[in-house]
């Protein structure tokens, strides 16, 4: 009996630190990656900014051959949205927030499956002296709950690698047309 005290006071201990050092965890999360593209900023722009072509270089939308995707309206412009539903994607879907041509895309992420929850995501042009322009891509948003600080941790680790690996498909993709 005096062992089973004990765990349940090594239990309770451990969801009290859990909760409190989570309430001093950052409140909010940005991860961003950057990489130079060997074209000038129109053309990275508007082949970044095409919602249509996202499947072509984004490594989230190349994870799940069975997902199904759906883009509403021209893919271009401000409200514009691309959906996506798959068994390893999950449910989701971008939409266009803000525009400024050449040099800044905005965009909304909505995550419906497996867990809910909307960020924003954003990509920035520079041109370079090359001739080429630097993208950067970042992700940001609030953690809504003690456990969303906690997994925010490891944000930049998990989705990082990720984003490398999508600009260097996003490179790849545009540097061949």
């Amino acid at each position: 009996m005096k062992v089973v005290r004990i765990l349940a006071g090594i239990i309770v201990l451990l969801v009290t630190l859990f909760f409190i050092i989570g309430l001093f965890l950052p409140k909010t999360y940005h991860v961003s990656r950057s990489i130079e593209i060997n074209k000038p900023d129109s053309i990275v722009y508007q082949k970044t900014l095409n919602l249509n072509d996202l499947g072509s270089w984004n490594p989230w939308m190349k994870m799940d051959s069975a997902a199904k995707f759906n883009v509403t309206g021209d893919g271009t412009s401000t409200g514009s949205k691309f959906s996506w539903e798959g068994k390893e994607v999950g449910t989701g879907a971008i939409i266009m927030d803000k525009l400024n041509p050449y040099k800044q895309i905005d965009q909304k992420l909505v995550f419906i499956k497996p867990f809910e929850s909307i960020a924003m995501t954003s990509f920035y042009f520079e041109p370079t002296g090359s001739g080429g322009t630097k993208v950067t891509w970042d992700f940001k948003g609030e953690n809504t709950s003690i456990f969303s600080r906690w997994m925010s941790l490891a944000y930049d680790s998990m989705i990082g690698k990720d984003y490398d690996k999508g600009l260097s498909n996003l490179k790849a993709f545009i540097e061949k047309q």
